[in-house]
């Protein structure tokens, strides 16, 4: 499966061209997955300044540890759990000392050819999903953000998580149940 894909491996010439100590090969592997690990970041701690530290601190990690990246495996999804082991070890401190900041997300609607109407039925519904996934704990809002906001498959998203595909199917299910509970509960009030 993953031997397979070896010879078509993305990032692999500018893997190598930074392993070597070209900065701007480096700079384009930060371009071409920073908007993935923000986003992923983001969803998990749910504040954009907190997203964009450890987006950072990702990135850095990643510079320091180039040499033990293993090219066989995608660069992005390498990236993608380095983001997500600092984020948990993030929110693994914040549940430690017990404080609970958290900021609501701000995303503008796209701009399109909508009615006033639509974008308010529009917003208010994106507005309540954020509640509804606001609800969540980090592991179902982490699983359900790489697989329908990042369009990772279920292979893809258990690389990151250093778990079995068929763990990540169990968790997506339970996770959607959770969201659709939630998202009914919200509904009847």
């Amino acid at each position: 499966m993953l031997a397979e894909r070896t010879e078509t491996v993305p990032y692999r010439a500018e893997v190598r061209a930074a392993r070597r100590g070209d900065r701007s090969a480096f700079e384009a592997l930060v371009r071409s997955v920073q908007r993935p690990i923000y986003g992923l970041c983001l969803r998990l701690l749910r504040t954009e300044a907190e997203a964009a530290e450890v987006a950072q601190e990702t990135f850095l990690r990643a510079y320091q540890h180039l040499g033990r990246y293993d090219e066989s495996k995608p660069f992005d999804l390498w990236v993608l759990a380095i983001a997500r082991n600092l984020c948990l070890d993030l929110l693994r401190r914040r549940s430690r000392v017990h404080t609970q900041d958290v900021d609501e997300m701000h995303e503008s609607l796209p701009s399109g050819e909508r009615s006033q109407e639509e974008g308010v039925i529009a917003a208010e519904e994106h507005r309540s999903l954020e509640t509804a996934l606001s609800t969540l704990g980090a592991d179902d809002r982490e699983v359900l953000a790489l697989y329908y906001v990042q369009k990772r498959t279920t292979k893809e998203i258990a690389l990151v998580m250093g778990v079995a595909p068929g763990t990540i199917m169990a968790r997506l299910f339970r996770a959607r149940e959770k969201l659709r509970r939630q998202m009914t509960t919200e509904d009847a009030q």
